[in-house]
């Protein structure tokens, strides 16, 4: 471990260097992005329990998971700014605090009368969240050389999505359906205080042993953005006019954004999806095929399509490719579930999050090579928004469908919307800015 130096701001003639500790920094990076998310779907996945000790609507179950994506929308612009103007080492302290405090709060939630502390941990994970769901690009950038920052944010990524796994999966087997509301309780309690111990070790070891950044940039993009920051910082609005303008940056948003969005969107509709097809079902297997699913695609898959950019930099035909696939996938799921055929439910679940999961690396990286020089953090930002939005809105579409109309007109609108997100890649230009300021020498 070296010392504090890795604070200090490089002089403009930087040495190009990598160091050891760039995968320690990743790692610890990994781990509390991990836990926050585990947070997000750990209550949708058990909906129906849920819904019975607290006495709540399945809407409000819903919002335990939507409330991160309406406070990113609220205060993603504020957290950016916090982000380019502090180190990062600070804004992971903020991250991994609040993810602490919202799940030592969870503790007080036991009552079946407190739904009400629920969502208010959850809206503390949530802010927590808008942090992290900011930095996986400029922690990437910041640490790791031109070509090992694809592979980078997709080590970054896995973290979250081994928490969404956890969380898919851990609450189904602590938290046991039961008419004994006690029962609920313990499992609970049990649920709670895991997540508390977790957060907090993690949080210790991010006060120790994170830093900011290396002594000298790993790349000659980085050495750039570095010099230009001590002359200038870009106006965020300036910046939000330019992506405006940036005619690949809003086909990634309308493609990979979309496809990546509704993704999110299954993830909280699934225990109400599933519970259809499979009445019979416990939650344990929604939990299990969710998690199967998460890991398949964000964690081997974003690893696999990162390392894939990286040695390649066909960023328009892997993103075509993986489009495509998802939406043909998508197709078999929506047959395979609407005819309750369990098998192969099992089969294509897994394999369509494999390509699924995937958009959030792709979508990351392909969005920070279009925005150069503008910070990765803001490009990232606008991208998450875009998601949670489109998240938001089918939610509550689907929700409404799935309701008053049928499954199979859901299905329908799932479908038809991935089909026609995809081909709009194609018009999408083959440059790309980050990688030609890398080339540079």
């Amino acid at each position: 471990m070296y010392n504090s130096t890795a604070n200090l701001i490089p002089e403009r003639e930087c040495n190009i260097r990598s160091y050891k500790y760039r995968w320690i920094i990743i790692n610890i990076f990994g781990l509390f992005c991990g836990i926050n998310f585990m947070q997000y779907l750990q209550f949708t996945i058990i909906a129906n329990i849920v819904r019975k000790y607290y006495n709540v609507d399945t809407f409000s179950v819903d919002m335990s998971g939507l409330v991160f994506m309406a406070f990113y929308i609220l205060l993603f612009i504020p957290a950016g700014y916090i982000v380019e103007r502090t180190s990062l080492k600070t804004v992971s302290i903020i991250a991994s605090g609040l993810t602490a405090l919202g799940n030592c709060l969870k503790l007080l939630a036991i009552s079946p009368d407190r739904y009400y502390v629920i969502l208010a941990s959850q809206s503390l994970c949530a802010i927590a969240q808008i942090f992290i769901l900011i930095i996986p690009t400029k922690v990437a950038c910041t640490w790791f050389g031109a070509d090992e920052v694809s592979t980078a944010c997709s080590i970054g990524i896995f973290g979250t999505q081994i928490g969404l796994a956890v969380g898919s999966i851990l609450p189904t087997i602590i938290v046991n359906d039961s008419n004994d509301l006690d029962t609920i309780g313990d499992g609970l309690n049990t649920l709670f205080l895991y997540n508390a111990v977790a957060s907090i070790a993690i949080f210790l070891v991010v006060i120790i042993f994170f830093r900011s950044k290396p002594p000298s940039p790993p790349s000659e993009s980085q050495a750039e953005l570095v010099t230009r920051i001590e002359e200038e910082k870009m106006s965020h609005w300036a910046a939000l006019k330019g992506f405006a303008k940036n005619k690949d940056f809003l086909i990634v948003l309308c493609t990979l954004g979309l496809a990546f969005g509704l993704w999110n969107c299954f993830g909280i509709l699934v225990n109400q999806m599933f519970s259809y097809s499979f009445p019979n079902e416990s939650n344990a297997l929604a939990g299990f095929l969710t998690s199967a699913a998460i890991i398949s695609g964000g964690c081997f898959g974003t690893v696999f399509f990162g390392y894939l950019l990286d040695r390649t930099h066909k960023f328009k035909w892997i993103s075509c490719f993986a489009l495509t696939s998802n939406t043909i996938l998508s197709i078999l799921q929506a047959v395979f579930m609407l005819t309750s055929n369990k098998i192969a439910t099992c089969i294509i679940i897994p394999l369509n999050g494999f390509y699924s999961g995937s958009m959030m690396v792709i979508a990351y990286e392909y969005a920070a090579e279009t925005t150069y020089p503008v910070p990765e953090a803001l490009g990232a930002s606008i991208l998450n928004v875009i998601i949670y939005l489109i998240a938001i809105i089918y939610v509550v579409i689907l929700s409404l469908i799935f309701d008053n109309v049928s499954y199979l007109a859901g299905y329908i609108v799932i479908v038809g919307s991935l089909a026609m997100g995809t081909f709009p890649i194609l018009w999408i230009s083959t440059e790309l800015k980050r990688r030609n300021a890398n080339l540079k020498t």
